[in-house]
């Protein structure tokens, strides 16, 4: 009778044993690497819901009002005024439509992208904002005023034309809106208007 011999490593481990464990300890540590990036998900995702940038906002912005909305997904919208002027006249423009994330416990990195267009309806460009908002202690207003605020100007074949670093001067502002309370800074009484 011819019997085969089976060698045995002096561990106790054959070939195939060792590679089966490998393998197995590869998917282990795959998967707990995958939890760890859960985890880290599941963190940022805490921090954006419960960050006090969340919620609509009337900004006061150097170049008028606009209304900003911060969700909890990492999306944000800006509402302002459709025409402005500018070097080579009136340009149409597009709500601010980017996203952000936490960059502190109060303060927030934006970045959101407006189309521009001429009378005609022809794209003409666009300008990208790096906002860094702050909030306040209480929740109710927040500024901008941090160094590397910048807007970026693109032409119609979207090379940069224009880079503006820092703050804008005023920087802009904002207040918390809510039910009966649009955020609009309380204004003078017009010339002839009664007080009474």
């Amino acid at each position: 009778m011819n019997h085969q011999q089976t060698r045995v490593s002096p561990s106790g481990l054959t070939r195939r044993t060792a590679l089966v464990g490998l393998g197995a300890g590869g998917i282990g540590v795959a998967l707990a690497a995958r939890g760890g990036i859960a985890t880290a998900q599941e963190a940022q995702s805490d921090a954006m819901a419960n960050h006090p940038i969340i919620g609509v906002w009337m900004v006061a912005a150097p170049l008028g009002p606009a209304l900003a909305v911060f969700s909890a997904d990492g999306t944000n919208i800006q509402g302002v005024p459709t025409a402005q002027a500018g070097p080579q006249g009136v340009t149409f423009t597009g709500a601010q439509v980017g996203t952000w994330e936490p960059d502190g416990d109060r303060r927030v990195h934006f970045t959101s992208v407006q189309l521009h267009t001429d009378a005609n309806g022809t794209f003409t460009g666009s300008v990208t904002i790096d906002g860094h908002p702050r909030v306040s202690d209480d929740g109710q207003s927040f500024i901008d005023d941090a160094p590397e605020t910048t807007v970026t100007v693109r032409d119609a074949a979207n090379a940069i034309v224009a880079v503006i670093p820092g703050p804008p001067a005023p920087p802009a502002t904002g207040v918390r809106m809510g039910v009966g309370a649009p955020g609009f800074p309380e204004g003078m009484p017009a010339a002839g208007t009664p007080t009474s």
